[in-house]
């Protein structure tokens, strides 16, 4: 064998492995561009998830997010205020301009779905994304909410694919999908809480049967789901999440050992309290001989605004 021959073949290897790689990033990973110490989302419309199994191409997926969105007046007191640019309950996928900080999300509170096991996972298929997982439900059960927070999105028409879809921006900076319901439950705007029922199990949209597809996204760009969140328990893997410089980080899930040391800390060290009616940061402040400056550092509050029923850290 020649030296050309041998250099053309170890070429096409590199080659290869770069690819693959670039797959396995894309599927692990948000891509970020990082400008002068930020974290830069690239302004881009996620494909959508629907029809992959149908071997559908582009062009025959409805033009989701294509059309003028409609905003709502975004409130300080509304989940993600200090992360996202606008609160927008017709355009499905958030897009994010400019720059993003780095970021912490807290997982605590999760409530799954259904206990029901995956379908269809995360990845690469067809050529194309699927930004979500699958899960089996019959058609009629009911969907939960994952976390905390508010319905951004609740529409049966001009979904992508998704048929009958809502989507939630939550207290903690995450947004979640839940499509091909059979009926909603909930309407842009209100707010609900980890385990509320907000629809039911069905078919709707580009389906081949009865399941419902759950996507967690941050700034509109898809996480993978199998990171977060531990399906066959259904519950979270571990209690945070890390956006720094071009990825979206998890740590090694803890043992059983340091999850009983954790939260056996957790509850040695940190005290909450639920605003009552009336509520103040300074009275709560007072209450629990600390400053107003903290108890704001602790829950990553940006003003001093806060609603009945709020769970707040105070030390």
């Amino acid at each position: 064998m020649t030296k050309k021959k041998l250099y053309s073949i170890l070429f096409i290897f590199i080659v290869l492995a770069a690819f693959q790689n670039t797959l396995s990033a894309q599927e692990n990973h948000i891509q970020f561009n990082v400008v002068n110490d930020t974290v830069r989302v690239d302004n881009v419309i996620p494909n959508d998830s629907m029809g992959i199994q149908l071997g559908l191409d582009d062009d025959d997926l409805d033009n989701v997010d294509h059309g003028d969105g409609m905003l709502f007046t975004y409130f300080n007191w509304m989940p993600g205020y200090s992360r996202y640019q606008n609160f927008d309950i017709i355009r499905i996928h958030y897009r994010h301009t400019g720059s993003a900080p780095r970021d912490t999300i807290f997982l605590d509170g999760y409530h799954h779905p259904a206990n029901y096991p995956k379908t269809s996972d995360y990845g690469w298929r067809w050529r194309r994304m699927h930004r979500g997982v699958d899960l089996g439900y019959p058609v009629g059960t009911p969907v939960a909410a994952a976390f905390d927070g508010i319905v951004r999105i609740s529409k049966g028409s001009n979904t992508g694919g998704y048929g009958n879809l809502i989507v939630i921006r939550h207290d903690n900076g995450l947004e979640t999908y839940y499509a091909h319901l059979s009926r909603r439950l909930v309407n842009p705007g209100q707010m609900v809480k980890a385990g509320d029922i907000i629809g039911l199990g069905g078919s709707t949209g580009r389906s081949t049967g009865p399941h419902l597809h759950f996507e967690i996204r941050y700034l509109g760009i898809d996480i993978n789901p199998n990171k977060i969140v531990d399906f066959e328990n259904y519950k979270t893997r571990f209690d945070t999440l890390y956006i720094s410089g071009y990825s979206v980080s998890t740590p090694n899930p803890p043992s059983h050992e340091q999850q009983a040391a954790a939260a056996q800390k957790a509850q040695t060290k940190a005290t909450y309290y639920r605003v009552r009616k009336g509520d103040n940061l300074g009275r709560i402040a007072q209450k629990y001989h600390t400053t107003v400056s903290k108890i704001k550092k602790l829950n990553h509050l940006r003003s001093d605004f806060i609603r009945e029923g709020q769970k707040l850290r105070v030390r």
